[in-house]
């Protein structure tokens, strides 16, 4: 299910007052420039030549227009961020960067962006070449985490290496924004014949107004004649009708153990994730088919319906999901799901276990197969 994109946008101040930190670094030409400029000075000094003591100050001079012009290039600027609403593992994504130029009359060149996600820059960077005064210019780069659950983006690094190329000057803005990455959704075969946990009334697919075929009978005076089964009427030599089901019985639920033994390692770290992958995939699944589906971990329940409300909270609770560590885990289903009053769901468990899959679903997370019972 792909929501309406959506994004958020994260200003960088302008100006010294916001600037957290500034640095400043030789390039490999610097590092030869001002190794020169030292050379020339000590046999100006050493000699007393004037040829000598004329280059160097105007060595001298290149490198002090090349920090006046880097601070003047820098000043002003204003750097905006805007994130996408829905994001999800192992899935590009772009972010977009805007630059403003804020200056009245001296534009910005050669201006270098790096985005900041818990203190470390990302290795993407965004660059702009010139920024006119009062100019606003936007770019984007792409990106992807391999990891679900919240990332904290700090603010940005903007460098510049105007004019000479002799020094990296670099200001760190503060313009904190927060992004959840939901877990991957994967396509799902549900096989039809696999028990599932159901609790309250076991009740059949009814007949109703719904929109998945349940059987077919002998027409009636009235039927919708749209609904006749025309191939199966001329087999038969009479009239069959279609019937379907009732909406009421388009209810599903998903529930995703969070309870894990204490004895863990890496593979049961990556079985973890699948678990997560998995229950996400079934919820959309479902709801793509139009169902109307309940996400259930732990004590906490998510209703999904059909129209997509929901979906986002569900998704994002199991982006944030973190699993209870416990003592040996049974082999049965943990924590039965409690019938509510008017609870009629076929629930789908979800648990990370090793070993080899007992279903037809993505391994590394499994389907329970355990017999249909009532829960206690």
């Amino acid at each position: 299910m792909t929501l309406p994109f959506v994004p958020r946008r994260r200003r960088a101040p302008p100006g010294d007052a916001h600037l957290r930190t500034r640095r400043l670094r030789f390039t490999r030409e610097g590092r030869y420039f001002v190794g020169l400029t030292l050379g020339v000075g000590f046999a100006a000094i050493n000699t007393g030549n004037n040829l000598l003591y004329l280059v160097l100050g105007m060595m001298l001079s290149l490198i002090v227009v090349s920090g006046i012009l880097s601070e003047l290039t820098l000043k002003g600027l204003v750097v905006e961020r805007s994130l996408p609403r829905e994001v999800h593992v192992r899935s590009p994504y772009l972010t977009s960067i805007a630059v403003t130029n804020g200056k009245r009359r001296l534009a910005s060149f050669s201006v270098q962006i790096e985005d900041l996600i818990e203190g470390h820059p990302l290795a993407k960077k965004c660059y702009f070449l010139k920024l006119p005064p009062g100019a606003r210019q936007n770019t984007s780069y792409r990106s992807e985490f391999t990891r679900r659950g919240l990332y904290r983006y700090r603010g940005f690094h903007v460098a510049t290496r105007f004019p000479f190329a002799f020094f990296v000057k670099t200001y760190a803005f503060e313009a904190p924004d927060e992004l959840v990455v939901l877990p991957a959704i994967n396509p799902v075969d549900v096989p039809e014949d696999v028990p599932v946990l159901r609790t309250g009334p076991r009740d059949r697919p009814r007949r109703g107004a719904g929109r998945d075929f349940h059987g077919l009978r002998p027409h009636r005076e009235g039927d919708d004649a749209r609904d006749i089964h025309w191939k199966r009427s001329a087999r038969e030599g009479r009239l069959v009708t279609r019937e379907y089901e009732t909406e009421a019985a388009r209810r599903v639920g998903v529930r995703l153990e969070t309870r894990v033994e204490a004895e863990t390692g890496a593979d049961v770290a990556l079985a973890l994730e699948r678990a997560v992958d998995l229950a996400a995939s079934l919820v959309v699944h479902h709801h793509r088919r139009g169902y109307d589906v309940t996400l259930a971990l732990g004590s906490r329940r998510f209703r999904v319906a059909p129209d997509a409300r929901g979906l986002l909270a569900a998704l994002r609770a199991l982006a944030l999901l973190q699993f209870e560590v416990t003592g040996p885990v049974d082999p049965e289903p943990l924590s039965p799901v409690r019938p509510t009053p008017h609870d009629d769901l076929r629930w789908w468990v979800v648990r990370a276990e090793r070993g080899q899959p007992r279903t037809a679903l993505p391994a590394g997370a499994r389907l329970l197969t355990t017999p249909v019972r009532e829960a206690a």
